[in-house]
């Protein structure tokens, strides 16, 4: 799986850089677990302003730049940027990594559960030409927050 090959070149130094960063959203505290449909469905986590998906054919981390909240603080507007890495047909023929800028709202369903929803575009180098650009994608997720 060329996930795996190309990780410690890319996204492992991106990884350990979002996560030793300070974080850039002063109320966000605590960590995150959930689901999410990013780039497929996979998993997702949070931990001070910076958030990660995974799954079998994709990672990607995004660091918060900008956090807005209405005044009882259960939804927040929020600007991210990050980076991603994805195997570009699920089986390891060509790779796609780029830089993505996720802009998207988070809302309280419950006191320790929260849902988001955001717009992501993206521009994606890849190995193959036709696959290399900008695009939006979206993405929908739920996090358990402790």
């Amino acid at each position: 799986m060329k996930l795996f090959k190309h990780l410690n070149k890319i996204v492992l130094p991106l990884l350990i850089t979002a996560i030793s960063a300070p974080s850039f959203a002063a109320n966000k505290t605590g960590v995150g677990l959930g689901v999410a449909h990013d780039l497929g469905l996979g998993v997702t986590a949070q931990l001070r302003g910076t958030s990660i998906f995974f799954n079998s054919d994709a990672i990607a981390v995004d660091m918060r730049l900008q956090n807005f909240s209405n005044n009882l603080g259960t939804m927040h507007a929020y600007i991210d940027a990050g980076g991603f890495y994805r195997d570009g047909d699920g089986n390891g023929d060509y790779y796609q990594t780029g830089i993505r800028l996720p802009v998207g709202l988070s809302f309280g369903i419950a006191p320790s559960l929260e849902a988001y929803i955001q717009a992501v575009p993206h521009y994606g180098f890849s190995d193959v030409d036709y696959y290399e650009g900008f695009d939006v994608d979206g993405a929908l997720g739920i996090r358990l927050r402790f």
